[in-house]
């Protein structure tokens, strides 16, 4: 692998990064809201 294949990798890596934080809070939160409603009946 050539320093210019792991540059190319880079920008894939940070997109995926800004895509899949905001999926996994929700996922998180959404995990969250049933396991409280889940404790609650």
């Amino acid at each position: 692998m050539t320093a210019h294949e792991h540059e190319g990798h880079f920008p894939e890596e940070a997109e995926e990064n800004e895509i899949t934080g905001p999926v996994l809070t929700a996922l998180l939160v959404l995990s969250m809201v049933i396991l409280i409603l889940w404790a609650a009946c």
